[in-house]
């Protein structure tokens, strides 16, 4: 039995850190070229474009998956398998719909209030990126609830992969060619031919046909729509640092800050790579957890993922804040040398982004969805105030002033309440971190 679990651990994180790899290692080398080929006003549409983009695929896939998760993996629907199917397509389809509504009607405010105009044309043309995203989507949720993890890894390797390889034809053979617009409609096929991959490695579990049941929907629903909220709220304040520093400063200088910002983001983003796939691959084994041997065994999942990740994540922020010209001058050469201190200040504060991301998926999985609605609305409302506040005080800057004071009051309220509720005590989060490092170099010392 031993083994088994281990080897399921060591499966599903094998293929889930290297879909999550992948997408860096793919994520960094496009970064390089695009850093490169655009200008600091290119950049920045781009950036606020796939943040706005990113922001809708992520907030959506809150409501899909961790619902359609966490009821296929309930005895009580056991039986009843396609009806919950149904209910997560039907779900995804009219969260779609709604999003296209909100791109199409809203797309010259959001343009006027970020001050970036060719964003109107772009989110129009995302309605093609938004539509494939159905199928996708809820592909990926069936595979992920049947820990399919491999499956999985091998389309987003083909997208990202292509995607890829699209920006460095264009970068090195057409030049005149590499445009925001046309990496736009790069995205759009390589999401595309990612569907197609997902749609056959799909077909063991999805169940054709549709069964309507209104009692599913509603439940899904019901539950769904706090994780719905949460992922908004999360993922806003996340980005606060860009949208409101676009919105606050002006378009003279709008361009150069959120190109900064846009920089720092996707290294932290690149830095969350082992948080996010170890939140992929717990919140199923929490839901079954939670239903099966208690909290206890949710608490210690939580305590030994965290303290597994800030083993990787520590000794990384600390070279990046030692060295963060050479790693800017590696992704941006020197044009973004300007984004030097905004990574200092934030990269050592970012070791409260793992805790966040399982501090929600454990929430969910124990049946507390709108604790972690709540949380995570007064979260932003904090961000929200602080960015605005330091903003109009400090300048440019000041958006990376909030971020630190904002981690620290966050990091104080998640600890607190996972002791009420899950019973975490941080100071084991640091014994099995520093167990990590033990036993790696016992590995090494054995050689």
């Amino acid at each position: 039995m031993n083994k088994l679990k281990s080897s399921f651990w060591i499966n599903s994180l094998f293929y889930t850190v290297l879909q999550r790899g992948s997408l860096f290692v793919f994520g960094a080398f496009a970064l390089m070229l695009i850093l490169r080929g655009f200008t600091k006003t290119d950049y920045s549409e781009w950036g606020l474009y796939l943040t706005t983009i990113t922001l809708f695929e992520t907030i959506k896939q809150g409501l899909l998956r961790n619902p359609t998760i966490k009821f296929m993996g309930l005895q009580q629907y056991a039986q009843n398998q396609k009806a919950v199917q149904s209910a997560a397509l039907l779900i995804n389809i009219v969260t779609t719909l709604l999003g296209i509504l909100l791109f199409t009607v809203a797309s010259k405010w959001i343009a006027t209030f970020i001050q970036s105009p060719g964003i109107d044309t772009l989110l129009h043309i995302s309605v093609l990126f938004l539509i494939l995203l159905i199928p996708f989507n809820h592909f990926e949720i069936l595979l992920q609830a049947n820990f399919a993890f491999s499956k999985i890894f091998w389309a987003y390797f083909a997208r990202q992969g292509f995607f890829f390889g699209g920006i460095l034809i264009l970068y090195f053979f057409f030049p005149q060619q590499f445009t925001v617009l046309n990496l736009v409609y790069l995205q759009i096929v390589s999401l595309l031919l990612g569907t197609i991959i997902l749609y056959f490695q799909v077909q063991p579990y999805r169940i054709k046909g549709f069964v309507w049941n209104k009692n599913i929907v509603i439940n899904m629903f019901q539950f769904g729509k706090f994780i719905f909220g949460t992922n908004l709220f999360a993922n806003i304040s996340r980005n606060f640092d860009q949208y409101i520093t676009a919105n606050a400063l002006g378009a003279a200088s709008s361009s150069y800050w959120v190109a900064n910002y846009n920089l720092v983001s996707r290294i932290n983003n690149m830095m969350d790579v082992p948080s996010l796939a170890a939140a992929d691959v717990l919140f199923p084994k929490n839901v079954t957890a939670i239903e099966e041997k208690g909290i206890g065994q949710v608490k210690y999942y939580f305590e030994r993922m965290v303290g597994t990740i800030l083993a990787v994540i520590v000794p990384l922020s600390l070279f990046i804040f030692i060295f963060p010209k050479f790693v800017i001058y590696i992704l941006a050469d020197t044009n973004y040398y300007s984004a030097i201190y905004i990574l200092q200040i934030t990269i050592l504060f970012g070791i409260v982004r793992p805790i966040s991301y399982q501090y929600g998926s454990t929430l969910d999985a124990i049946g507390k969805p709108a604790l972690n609605f709540y949380t995570n609305l007064l979260f932003m409302a904090i961000n929200l105030g602080l960015t605005y506040f330091a903003l109009n005080r400090f300048g440019g800057e000041g958006a990376a002033y909030a971020t630190v004071v904002n981690n620290i009051i966050i990091f104080i309220i998640m600890m607190l309440v996972l002791k009420k509720h899950v019973h975490v005590e941080t100071k084991n989060i640091f014994i099995y971190m520093f167990q990590t490092y033990k036993i790696i170099f016992n590995k090494i010392l054995k050689r």
